[in-house]
C-alpha cells in the first residue's frame, strides 16, 4: 500500500505543479482568483503572498529531496518576485492580504509566511555559497519593522493588524513561529526564539481546550469559542516546528492532543476532514492534506496516531483533477451567511469543484513535505482542455467551466453564454458576471424577503449618516 501511495504522491506533486505553473508569469508571480469560506475575490488575479510563499516552499522542498537544481532556480525566481514587489515604505509584501487584494490592510500571516519562504531559500543558497543576502534582507526588514511592532508582551503573541479590534489569532501567530525560527537559524540569533517564538507557543497552548467535546482544539483567537479545522492544523504546523527547535515535551503533547481531536472529524464515507470541528459537511481537501502531514510528523516522533494516514492520503490524491489542480471541498458553505450559501453536498457547487491557486499552493507545499528523501519527480501527465459542469445553485449557475493552459471560461447553461473569462496571467479578470460573496452580498441577500422598493430604501439609509 505504501509503495503505491508514494508513486501516486510523486505523480500528484508533478501534476499539481504543472497546473500551478500555468498561472506563473514571466516575472515569477503566481496569479489566481480566490475562494475562501467567508468571501470570494474573483475579479483580482494578481499574485498574493498567501499563494506565492507556499509555491516557493514546495519548489524548495522538491530541490532538497531530489537534488535537481532547476527546482531551486524556480524557487529563486518566485522569491525574486516577492523581493521585487516588496513595498519598503510600509515594510510589507505586495498583496499580503489574500482575499482582500489589492486593497485592505496587510495581514500578519501573509507577511510571516512570505518572510519564512525567503528565509528558507536564503538558508539553502547560503549553504551553497550562492547569492542569498537580498532575500534575507527583505525578510529581516519585514520581521523587524512590520511583525515585531505588532508584538504584545502582556500576552506573548502578535496582534493582527487586519482586524478592527486587537486579536491574538492562533494560526497567524503560529506561522510567525516559522519565520522567527528561520531567522534565528540564519542569523545565529536565538533571541528570536527565546523572546518571541517560545512565548507564542506557551500562549497558544494555554488557550487549548482542556476538557469537554472540544478537548484538544485550538480556538481561532484567544479563548473565543470559534473553531475551524484548517486553522487548527496551520496552528499545529508552527507549534511542531517550535517543538523541533526546542524539544519541548509540552508542545509535542499539545499537537498530539489537537490531532487526536481532529481525527474524530474524518468522514468515513469520503475520508475527508470536516471543516468546522463537527461531523458532516463541508469537508475540505486542504484540511485533509494538512491532517495527513501533521499526523505523519507525529508518527515520525513515535507518537501513535489512530488513523490510517496512507489510506487517507491515497483517497485525497484520487480527488485531483486531470488538469492537475485539486477541487476545494464537498458541501461548501459560507462561513458567515449559511442561509445564503448553505452546505448542500448532494449538488456540485462551483466553489466545491473549481481548482483555485490559493489553496492548491498550500496543497503543493504540504505534499512536497511528504515526499521521501532521494525521490524522483516524474514528468506531468496533465490534460488540457479540462471541462467540469456544475449544478444549479440558489441563484447561481449551472455552469460549464472549461480550462486550458492560458485561460478559464465560465459558461452559463443552457446555451453556454460566457459568464466569466479569466486569463491566467492577468492582474484583472476580463469578464466576471458571477456573484461574489462579501459583506455587501450578505446584506443584499438578507433583504430579499422585503419588496424591492423597501430594499432600496433600506440600502439608501447609510447615505444620510
Amino acid at each position: 500500500m505504501l509503495a503505491t501511495v508514494l508513486k501516486s504522491l510523486n505523480e500528484s506533486v508533478s501534476n499539481l505543479w504543472a497546473w500551478l505553473e500555468t498561472w506563473l508569469d514571466e516575472n515569477g508571480g503566481v496569479h489566481g482568483y480566490v475562494t475562501h469560506h467567508h468571501r470570494d475575490n474573483l475579479k483580482i488575479l494578481s499574485p498574493d503572498a498567501w499563494t506565492q510563499a507556499p509555491c516557493i516552499l514546495g519548489s524548495l522542498r522538491i530541490f532538497q529531496k531530489t537534488g535537481k537544481e532547476e527546482w531551486l532556480e524556480l524557487a529563486s525566481k518566485m522569491s525574486d518576485y516577492l523581493v521585487n514587489t516588496y513595498f519598503e515604505p510600509l515594510h510589507v509584501y505586495q498583496n499580503s492580504n489574500h482575499e482582500h487584494k489589492p486593497l485592505g490592510r496587510p495581514g500578519l500571516i501573509d507577511n510571516a509566511i512570505a518572510s519564512y519562504a525567503l528565509l528558507e531559500v536564503s538558508k539553502e543558497k547560503k549553504r551553497m555559497k550562492s547569492d542569498w543576502q537580498r532575500y534575507a534582507q527583505v525578510a529581516r526588514d519585514n520581521i523587524q519593522n512590520f511583525l515585531l511592532p505588532l508584538w504584545d508582551e502582556s500576552t506573548g503573541a502578535f496582534l493582527s493588524p487586519a482586524h478592527d479590534t486587537p486579536q491574538h489569532i492562533h494560526n497567524m501567530n503560529s506561522i510567525t513561529i516559522l519565520a522567527l525560527t528561520a531567522i534565528a537559524e540564519l542569523d545565529d540569533n536565538p533571541s528570536y526564539i527565546e523572546k518571541y517564538a517560545k512565548k507564542i507557543g506557551k500562549f497558544i497552548v494555554s488557550c487549548q481546550v482542556r476538557n469537554g467535546r472540544m478537548q484538544g482544539s485550538y480556538p481561532y483567537r484567544d479563548k473565543v469559542k470559534n473553531y475551524i479545522t484548517l486553522y487548527s492544523l496551520i496552528t499545529s504546523i508552527g507549534l511542531f516546528t517550535l517543538y523541533r527547535k526546542t524539544k519541548s515535551f509540552d508542545i509535542l503533547v499539545s499537537v498530539e492532543e489537537a490531532i487526536k481531536h481532529l481525527i474524530n472529524f474524518v468522514e468515513p464515507k469520503t475520508w475527508l476532514v470536516c471543516h468546522y470541528h463537527k461531523r458532516g459537511y463541508p469537508q475540505w481537501i486542504p484540511d485533509t492534506i494538512l491532517l495527513v502531514l501533521v499526523s505523519s510528523w507525529l508518527e515520525n516522533e513515535n507518537v501513535e496516531v489512530s488513523i490510517n494516514t496512507s489510506e487517507i492520503l491515497a483517497n485525497v490524491l484520487s480527488k485531483q483533477h486531470k488538469s492537475g489542480g485539486f477541487p476545494l471541498s464537498i458541501g461548501f458553505e459560507d462561513l458567515w451567511f449559511r442561509k445564503g450559501c448553505p452546505s448542500r453536498p448532494e449538488i456540485k457547487r462551483w466553489r466545491d469543484i473549481l481548482a483555485t491557486p490559493n489553496w492548491n499552493a498550500w496543497n503543493f507545499w504540504a505534499l512536497t513535505e511528504l515526499l521521501p528523501q532521494d525521490t524522483e519527480i516524474r514528468k506531468p501527465t496533465v490534460e488540457f482542455p479540462f471541462a467540469i459542469e456544475t449544478s444549479a445553485e440558489e441563484d447561481d449557475g449551472p455552469y460549464k467551466i472549461v480550462e486550458d493552459k492560458e485561460k478559464v471560461i465560465f459558461m452559463l447553461k443552457p446555451g453556454n453564454r460566457p459568464f466569466g473569462f479569466f486569463r491566467k496571467k492577468s492582474d484583472v479578470t476580463n469578464l466576471c458576471l458571477i456573484t461574489e460573496r462579501n459583506e455587501c452580498w450578505r446584506t443584499r441577500k438578507s433583504l430579499e424577503k422585503y419588496p424591492k422598493p423597501l430594499q432600496k430604501l433600506i440600502l439608501s439609509v447609510p447615505k444620510f449618516f
